[in-house]
């Protein structure tokens, strides 16, 4: 995989100020001027159509935005400072932890004295528990059922369908604790800061007045197939650092009509940019931003002949995923360096605390200043880059070194130059990126290997069935259950944003390991990360497993997906999460001076 340097020409300087005009963002600072705290009505563009506004069973794209300025959960996300969210007390004012011989944490949640939904009712921990066990209970089918999994009881209540069992208790009205199973280093993130485990006190659409109450920072004011309206609520906790009254949520459906309204100042925000304008940016140091998605293929580890892993390893060496970026023409997408997509935190800090404790303790204080508290500030590695950073799989930048491995590989497999290896299959879904996708491919192995691969587009329906495992198991170890595929393209992603998703997904007992991959030391691994109790070990583990994984390649990352938005250049104060969510509720106007 090739990094290539791009020189900006005095052309290409000028159009991006032309972009600059209509409030282009990248990952840079935009804090400019001096910011107002005057109330705001927002007009935003992004996501697809809401069916709901119900945490629990919400799944339309940009329905987690929504969410978040809707409900609040026991923690919460606020700005870092550089316009990227980062965890903090929500619901919750505290919460301890406990974590008993065996590894099995218990959380204890104190909640605010001064929370109440959006009707001045107080807010409860029984609403909560009530939430999380509903969530959990199979009878009512929730999308995000697995998000309470790490909860103690869990399995349970799958098997009796009894929600009581899940390990939720309240000793008051402000008491909620919680059992796990093992420590669960992502559970205070993806559970107790997540947009689908939210408290609810209704769970239809809304009742028959048409109302839904909220606790969040918001109130529904409009819901149609068309527009979310949130007008800001009356009884929110924390209402005094709101800063925008008002916002109208309409879906994204056309990028260059939405980004044209930004221009012309009728739109304030757009989630999606055009390629005409994606293009200027690309000519920058701009990134994509992250969505937590990777563009993938699976290898068939029970099928001949990629039960062979240097067969295995070849295929993925002759690939040039920026490449296939490039034919593609997709100026959001990364080539992939690994499996776990950019966006994904570790959760072990990065070691500058202790550098800086470390060097208070050489200072001499002084005896008379009066006593002061200084909060710690954890810096959280980004999975991905941290990957790099510590090398946990080599990865060449030299394609044409990669191509010489790969044919050495398959070589060594028995099939120099391409000569006697069968024919093999590629199936995906038929839609023109994923047949792009697949004839570079095949065009790539055909060079580099001497192979052949016929491509097969199916639809949605035919591909379902062509990956579900088959069968029924049997003593017999001649009648597989495994899906008779050789290669098959699929996009990988998951409700939690935490790397331990996106890898454990190939442990020999996982029901979603489809290409029936088995690897001892890559199990274990995945085990220990698991039953970890501290976060390094449980970074540290999963670097290791995703570096065996890479080499065994059972998968093949292709490229990470991306996004990109633009903001009203005369605004500032948005920030935003990771897997595409973003906060409005604190932008405020710059005045310029």
């Amino acid at each position: 995989m090739k990094h290539r340097i791009q020189t900006v020409t005095a052309l290409l300087l000028a159009l991006l100020l032309l972009l600059s005009a209509c409030g282009v963002q990248g990952n840079q600072d935009d804090s400019q001027g001096t910011q107002t705290t005057q109330p705001l009505t927002l007009s935003v563009a992004f996501g697809g159509v809401q069916d709901t506004l119900v945490p629990t069973y919400s799944t339309a794209d940009g329905g987690e935005t929504i969410l978040y300025h809707l409900y609040e959960n026991l923690m919460r996300w606020e700005d870092n400072g550089n316009g990227f969210a980062v965890l903090t007390s929500g619901q919750a004012e505290s919460y301890t932890v406990e974590t008993d011989y065996a590894g099995n944490a218990t959380y204890t949640f104190t909640l605010r004295d001064d929370i109440v939904w959006s009707d001045g009712q107080s807010v409860t921990s029984y609403q909560f528990a009530a939430a999380w066990q509903r969530l959990a209970d199979p009878a009512y089918n929730s999308p995000h059922r697995e998000l309470v999994s790490c909860i103690a009881g869990y399995d349970e209540v799958q098997t009796t369908g009894d929600p009581s069992l899940l390990q939720v208790s309240t000793p008051d009205a402000h008491t909620l604790v919680v059992k796990l199973n093992g420590s669960v280093p992502c559970f205070l993130e993806v559970v107790c800061a997540g947009a689908y485990t939210m408290p609810i006190r209704t769970y239809l659409p809304g009742s028959e007045d048409g109302q839904i109450v909220t606790n969040g920072a918001y109130t529904v004011g409009e819901f149609s197939d068309g527009l979310v309206r949130l007008i800001k609520s009356e009884n929110y906790y924390d209402r005094a650092n709101v800063s925008v009254d008002e916002i109208s949520i309409i879906p994204a459906l056309d990028a260059e009509a939405d980004y044209a309204k930004l221009c012309e100042g009728t739109l304030d925000f757009t989630g999606s940019l055009p390629i005409s304008a994606l293009q200027e940016l690309a000519a920058g140091n701009w990134v994509p931003e992250p969505v937590t998605k990777t563009y993938a293929l699976i290898l068939n580890t029970m099928q001949f002949p990629f039960d062979n892993a240097d067969v295995r390893a070849a295929f993925r060496l002759a690939v040039d995923e920026q490449a296939i970026i490039n034919a593609l023409a997709d100026y959001t997408s990364r080539a992939a360096t690994g499996l776990v997509p950019y966006g994904v935190n570790d959760h072990g800090s990065d070691g500058a605390e202790d550098e800086m404790d470390q060097t208070k303790e050489n200072e001499i204080s002084d005896p008379n200043a009066p006593a002061t508290v200084e909060e710690k500030v954890t810096t959280y590695y980004d999975f991905r880059a941290h990957s790099s950073e510590i090398v946990t799989m080599s990865i060449s930048e030299d394609y044409d070194l990669d191509c010489t491995w790969a044919r050495t590989l398959l070589s060594d497999a028995g099939y120099a130059s391409g000569k006697g290896f069968p024919g093999v299959e590629y199936i995906y879904v038929d839609a023109p990126e994923n047949k792009l996708v697949a004839e570079c491919l095949r065009s790539m192995w055909q060079n580099v290997l001497g192979v052949t691969v016929t491509l097969r587009g199916l639809t949605e329906e035919e591909y379902t069935q062509m990956i579900r495992p088959v069968g029924e198991e049997t003593e017999s170890e001649e009648e597989s259950i495994y899906p008779a595929f050789q290669i098959a393209a699929t996009e990988l992603t998951c409700d939690y944003t935490d790397a331990y998703e996106f890898l454990s997904r190939w442990h020999s007992g996982s029901a979603e390991n489809l290409g029936g991959y088995s690897s001892p030391a890559f199990d274990i691994l995945i085990g220990a990360a698991a039953a970890a109790t501290a976060p390094e070990s449980f970074d540290a583990y999963l670097h290791d497993a995703e570096a065996i994984l890479l080499e065994d390649a059972p998968v093949i990352p292709l490229f990470y997906r991306g996004g990109s938005f633009a903001l009203n250049e005369e605004l500032t104060g948005l920030y935003r999460a990771p897997n595409g969510v973003y906060f409005f509720s604190h932008i405020t106007k710059i005045v310029t001076e």
